[in-house]
């Protein structure tokens, strides 16, 4: 049975240079969320739980119970119906007390699914160790998991799930805006180019306004006069100002799942690439062994597999494809389909395209 694989390519139609907002770029570098986690109990599972091998879950269910006043050995309960998780979510730089969470649950034991669950109070930590948000509620899946007699069928992810609005802060984190008169900006990406760009949007706009570029990534604003009393609206006017950004061009390779995004000015200097199609095909091919009359032997079964390979005969005039100078990457693109080449082979030959000298941008592979 072939696995398909999926082929993302997002292409660059255009050389233009963009123009957006300051605020889709970057970020006050005093402003950010904040990671919380903790450690809880799913219950109510259908047989789908931890189970009985697991001491950690079932230690976790003595301690959840000697809270109510229950006192009883760890060795002696079941955790068929109960998953130990991990619970994560993120807390916001302006939430306050009573704000709820989105919270992401994650079994860390032998649960099967988290289907049907529900997570039962877990205190939400900080990275210092103190308490800032507590999960409690249903277990919401994007898939499922069915194992009867041997037989299994799934879909994503069974074994992690996600509660909206499932915790609820209780205790804010204090972030202030504005300290020493000065306000820093990181860019979600640097960009030497970029940068010197909102640094003229910005004294164009607001000639009294004293700007200093740190560094590719961060520049620094310092609020006029008239702005110290009411430094939100400082604030929103400089992230509202349009300014142009320089495209990277750049492609990213992801070999496990077969993905390959690509953005930006890409070129492509003259090359010849040549694809000779390969296809290995593997399948189960089971047999009964039967033993001959008499000779009081038994019937059993014989796993086998059956090799199908496939090899396109080359030196077809169409093995070979010439990109021409100043090619873009959507021609490029058109090349690889009339090879009729899969995603991985596609990944394979950027790699020597780069390797080359011919794909004149930075290429990552994740």
């Amino acid at each position: 049975m072939k696995k398909s694989i999926l082929l993302l390519m997002i292409l660059s139609m255009s050389m233009a240079v963009m123009t957006t907002r300051i605020k889709d770029i970057s970020r006050l570098e005093t402003v950010r969320d904040n990671q919380l986690i903790g450690y809880g109990l799913v219950v109510g599972l259908a047989g789908t739980g931890d189970g009985t091998s697991n001491k950690a879950t079932l230690q976790g269910i003595s301690n959840m119970l000697a809270n109510f006043g229950v006192q009883i050995d760890p060795q002696s309960l079941n955790a068929n119906n109960v998953a130990a998780v991990m619970v994560t979510a993120k807390i916001g730089p302006f939430n306050v007390t009573g704000d709820p969470l989105d919270v992401d649950v994650s079994s860390i034991a032998k649960a099967k699914s988290l289907r049907g669950g529900v997570l039962l109070m877990t205190p939400l930590k900080g990275a210092n160790g103190k308490v800032y948000g507590v999960a409690q509620g249903a277990v919401s899946l994007g898939g499922f998991s069915v194992d009867s007699k041997g037989s299994q069928q799934s879909k994503n992810h069974a074994t992690s799930g996600r509660i909206p609005n499932g915790a609820s802060v209780e205790r804010s984190i204090q972030t202030e805006l504005d300290q020493s008169g000065v306000l820093t900006w990181v860019l979600d990406q640097d960009d030497f180019g970029t940068i010197d760009n909102i640094h003229r949007a910005i004294v164009k706009k607001m000639k009294d306004v004293s700007v200093k570029v740190v560094n590719g990534s961060r520049f620094q604003v310092t609020v006029p006069e008239n702005y110290k009393s009411d430094v939100v609206a400082f604030i929103a006017q400089i992230e509202g100002l349009n300014v142009e950004t320089n495209e990277i061009a750049k492609i990213v390779l992801n070999e496990k799942t077969g993905s390959i995004v690509m953005g930006g000015p890409i070129r492509i200097a003259p090359v010849v690439v040549a694809y000779e199609g390969l296809n290995v095909s593997i399948k189960n091919a089971n047999e009964v062994s039967q033993p001959t009359p008499f000779s009081q032997g038994q019937t059993s079964l014989v796993q086998g597999s059956v090799i199908n390979v496939d090899n396109q005969a080359s030196g077809r005039q169409n093995d070979f494809k010439t990109v021409a100078a100043e090619t873009t990457i959507q021609d490029l693109v058109k090349v690889l389909n009339g090879l009729n080449v899969g995603p991985q082979n596609t990944i394979m030959i950027l790699q020597l395209m780069k390797e080359a000298g011919a794909i004149k941008a930075k290429m990552e592979i994740i």
